[in-house]
């Protein structure tokens, strides 16, 4: 069983407590307007001059909003964060914000598909980019431009969940006068803390385990208070992805149980990968507890795994590998992750780039949820016999 921050626990748990005390309500109020009178036109005036902090217009600052903000930076152990209205609101905000005209962005390990989407659209504006998978420092800095202005990293990576030298990608990066930025989603802040290992900017969708009940959409950047108001007048405020009051709400319940459902996602798919690593019929694990390779990385920066993972199956063709996964009863065939069911989708695509997937075309990847180690592991056990 892994052990998270005390610290961290009590401020999910304390996520809801309304800073106001609001006639001591247990959660904040959701303040469902889209702007706020002034009591003076000077006070007015006042406010829209520092816009990311006063409560004016809710496309930039909403009460209810500002509240996650403040819980996520502290988890983060960050100066700010921005709430957006999706993922890739988060990412949308960032490359638009951070770059310009001539620059270059280098994304390193396998990273979200949209994402990628995201580059190839911004090349339309003058932003070049490429695409490591490298994961040794010097080969990274080797793929590294005069223009490099941004390393963008996902650790684990996405779908083969494979890990990256983090603290020293950072040191290299800064040295060359670039901004570093990580998708945290997939292990949240309590299993992996990028800001500490040097990173300027951490991402989150927090419609996966933040939420944890797969019933809203929302985003987060996160990082020093000078970067974020940065963000803010550049890019979040133009571009107008906005996170509603209400689905801000829904993300601070789902924080006050992140750390037991963190907890239960890691235990059980454990057990699972466990189970699956000696079947007959799976020739791969893709788990960051699972690579012999990354052994030092995972204890060094991560304090446990998620509920993901991914295998690849065995002498089996790709209708072969749909079929095993439509005979699964307690996984569900769905897109993204990180709610209490437990999920499957095949990994099998074109990549959104249009290059070469490296996926295997027998990959399945699991999103353990709650329904318990034992059942999942009799489910697995029908559907590959």
């Amino acid at each position: 069983m892994i052990a998270l921050d005390p610290e961290d626990r009590l401020i999910c748990l304390r996520a809801g407590e309304a800073a106001d005390n609001h006639h001591g309500a247990v959660l904040p109020p959701i303040s469902q307007a889209s702007l706020y009178r002034k009591r003076t036109m000077k006070d007015l005036l006042d406010g829209l001059s520092r816009e990311h902090s006063a409560n004016v217009y809710s496309r930039g600052t909403n009460p209810t909003v500002k509240v996650l903000e403040e819980t996520l930076a502290k988890l983060e152990g960050v100066q700010a964060c921005k709430c957006f209205g999706s993922g890739m609101g988060a990412v949308s905000a960032v490359l638009f914000g951070f770059l310009k005209a001539g620059d270059h962005v280098l994304f390193v390990n396998d990273i979200y598909g949209p994402t990628l989407e995201l580059a190839a659209r911004l090349e339309d504006f003058g932003v070049s980019w490429s695409h490591s998978f490298a994961r040794d420092v010097d080969a990274i800095s080797a793929e590294m431009r005069n223009e490099t202005r941004l390393v963008y990293m996902e650790s684990p990576g996405s779908m083969l969940f494979r890990l990256l030298p983090v603290a020293a990608i950072c040191v290299m990066a800064k040295a060359r006068g670039a901004l570093t930025v990580i998708d945290n989603t997939v292990s949240t802040p309590l299993l992996q803390k990028p800001l500490a290992l040097g990173a300027d900017l951490t991402i989150h969708s927090c419609s996966k385990y933040i939420g944890g009940h797969s019933d809203v959409i929302g985003g987060a950047v996160m990082g020093s208070q000078e970067l974020i108001e940065r963000l803010f007048y550049k890019s979040y405020m133009l571009l107008g992805s906005v996170l509603a009051p209400f689905d801000a709400f829904l993300l601070l319940r789902g924080l006050m149980t992140l750390p037991d459902r963190m907890l239960r996602h890691h235990q059980d798919a454990l057990a699972v990968a466990n189970f699956l690593q000696g079947h007959p019929r799976i020739s791969d694990i893709y788990h960051p507890a699972f690579c012999k390779e990354d052994a030092a990385l995972f204890e060094k920066q991560m304090l446990g795994a998620s509920g993901l993972f991914s295998v690849a199956l065995k002498d089996v063709s790709y209708e072969e590998t749909l079929a095993i996964a439509d005979r699964l009863r307690l996984f569900g065939r769905a897109v993204s992750w990180g709610g209490a069911e437990s999920l499957v989708i095949c990994g099998h695509k074109a990549d959104p780039a249009g290059r070469t997937t490296r996926l295997p075309a027998t990959l399945l990847r699991f999103s353990v949820g709650l329904e318990g180690a034992e059942s999942l592991i009799a489910d697995l056990e029908q559907a590959l016999s």
